[in-house]
């Protein structure tokens, strides 16, 4: 008796929540040190809750596109979300302001961006594989070792989020192909928004990955202009709308010392050994040069099993000359893990000096994190011929490292010792603004220097991006604000521009400005005013602009066809 195509759609839309259910329980197994009290103590931990600390105030304060973290660097301030991710922080205002902690904020966007990469990764995997060949990468996606580096031992939120929306984003791709809607085109935009947004050195090597993946199927099905058109104007879109972060972070750093620091400069020294990669020791240490690396590089035993067979079984398949869709998607994918391996062998090197913008990279294995999506691809291709096989590797996996991934320690701190973090939450100060000398300012007191012992001094308001402020003096004075300068700063004397001068000899890279005789009102504030944030900031309302448009009249290339 033939089943109702109705019935089946069910019966198949229930195994997929089963499915998804226990990606979902292996996950909070594998991350189950999370969920009791304390953050885990990794390198970056703290450095990301204390920017959140800053993150919220600045939402207080409704500053808007975030940029500057006002109790940072000694409550100098710092303009850390001018140049780093802070999607993940900002994902963590919800659950701030529903009323958890700073840490346990932090926490759930840790646990529910690794859940997210799973359920992207069964999702997407499902396009091309069965049930179960597609659960088995999903959790070989999960129980991946550099993942729970990320999370236990590095402590790096925008890797972790980066790596959670990017099967999601492949697998929108692949569902826009299919079945061309409103529905899909908005998520894909929005998503490819999350993606540009999560996590900037992933989003550089991971963007070619994807544009690279959409050309591989879309030329495998022979897709016509209007799908080669909506393809650009996605991108076109998505890259727009993140202008107001991307314009300035990379027209602005030359005022800071990212380019001085040796971190992006040392990167030769840091390309994992093969045989860190085939195996190496769990650890809570640094990355270092040669074989003395603190923390595994390795790929996992299990997934080496399932990369060396699915080799093979790519291989035979292509000897044979198959003319199944799938073939040219494991090419795809075989191809893309070879690469991103050979990008992190040393061999690769003289390609690093060509393409200088990936000395940013720092550590070249951080490449680790692109190659999760091909290994679980190819593993899901062995399942799919081996289904016996695929359950042994996962079983392995995830007994494997749900056993060894373990935080070093745990803290709890309350909020307020965040929101008075005194450092800048870089670990090289990469980016200071190039005048401030912090070694000389970061013992001073007080929000006013340089004024007279007759002169006073009365505060209205200190708020991220504007601080009004009345002063009297008796005689003509250059006073410094405890303020570290930054192009876009603005200072008004009873509301008449004055100069600053940031090169101040007795306070370096100080907000530093005269003022006359008597009793001023002074207003000091953070702008847009300069010419890349002026820029970006018009590219993403205009973008945003033009995507919200097409969704409310259904203007777009396949309306015709789906007006849903």
């Amino acid at each position: 008796m033939k089943v109702p195509k109705s019935k089946r759609q069910i019966t198949s839309s229930f195994n997929k929540i089963i499915v998804l259910a226990l990606v979902v329980v292996a996950g909070l197994w594998l991350l189950r040190s999370l969920l009791v009290k304390g953050f885990p103590a990794t390198h970056d931990g703290e450095n990301h809750l204390a920017r959140l600390a800053n993150l919220h105030l600045a939402a207080i304060d409704r500053n808007f596109p975030f940029r500057w973290a006002r109790n940072l660097n000694y409550q100098f301030g710092y303009p850390v979300f001018n140049f780093n991710y802070y999607l993940p922080e900002a994902l963590a205002l919800f659950p701030l302001k529903a009323g958890l902690s700073i840490e346990e904020s932090l926490k759930m966007v840790i646990i529910l961006s690794f859940l997210a990469g799973g359920i992207g990764a069964f999702l997407f995997l499902n396009e091309y594989f069965g049930i179960l060949a597609s659960t088995t990468g999903a959790l070989l996606y999960l129980a991946y070792p550099y993942q729970m580096v990320d999370i236990f031992v590095r402590g790096n939120v925008g890797e972790i989020l980066a790596v959670g929306i990017l099967p999601t984003l492949f697998c929108l791709f692949i569902k826009l192909r299919h079945s061309p809607s409103r529905l899909w085109f908005a998520a894909t935009v929005l998503f490819l928004v999350a993606f540009l947004l999560s996590h900037n050195i992933t989003v550089m090597f991971g963007l070619p990955f994807l544009l690279s993946f959409i050309l591989v199927e879309s030329w495998q099905e022979h897709q016509k202009i209007k799908w080669w058109f909506l393809v650009s104007l996605i991108f076109i879109l998505g890259i727009g709308i993140v202008q107001f972060f991307w314009l300035p972070l990379l027209k602005e750093k030359q005022f800071t010392n990212i380019d001085l620091i040796a971190s992006t400069h040392d990167y030769a020294n840091h390309f994992p050994f093969l045989s860190q990669l085939i195996h190496s020791p769990w650890g809570y240490g640094f990355s270092k040069e040669g074989r003395n690396d603190g923390f595994t590089f390795e790929v996992g035993p299990f997934h080496w099993v399932g990369i060396i067979l699915a080799i093979f079984f790519v291989l035979k398949q292509l000897l044979r000359k198959s003319k199944k869709r799938v073939n040219l998607s494991l090419v795809f994918f075989l191809l893309s893990f070879i690469f991103f391996f050979f990008l992190m062998n040393k061999i690769s090197l003289p390609l690093w000096q060509i393409v200088s913008v990936w000395r940013y990279a720092q550590f070249p294995w951080r490449l680790l994190g692109l190659t999760i999506l091909p290994i679980s691809f190819l593993i899901a291709f062995l399942t799919q011929r081996v289904s016996w096989l695929g359950i042994i590797l996962t079983l392995g996996a995830l007994i494997y490292m749900g056993f060894i991934a373990k935080p070093q320690g745990t803290f709890q701190k309350g909020n307020m010792f965040y929101y008075h973090f005194p450092f800048d939450t870089n670990v090289l100060g990469e980016n200071m603004p190039r005048w401030f000398n912090l070694e000389k300012n970061h013992e001073l007191k007080g929000k006013i220097f340089g004024l007279p012992q007759s002169a006073t001094f009365k505060e209205i308001t200190w708020k991220t991006q504007k601080h009004l402020y009345e002063i009297e003096t008796g005689e003509a004075v250059t006073i410094a604000e405890r303020t570290a300068y930054f192009p876009g700063w603005k200072v008004k004397v009873d509301g008449q521009l004055v100069k600053i001068e940031p090169e101040e000899k007795d306070y370096p890279g100080m907000i530093s400005f005269m003022i006359p005789t008597g009793k001023h009102l002074i207003e000091t504030t953070f702008t847009e005013n300069t010419p890349a944030r002026n820029l970006g900031d018009k590219i993403s309302l205009i973008s945003l602009g033009i995507f919200v448009f097409l969704l409310v009249t259904g203007w777009w290339p396949y309306a015709k066809k789906n007006k849903k």
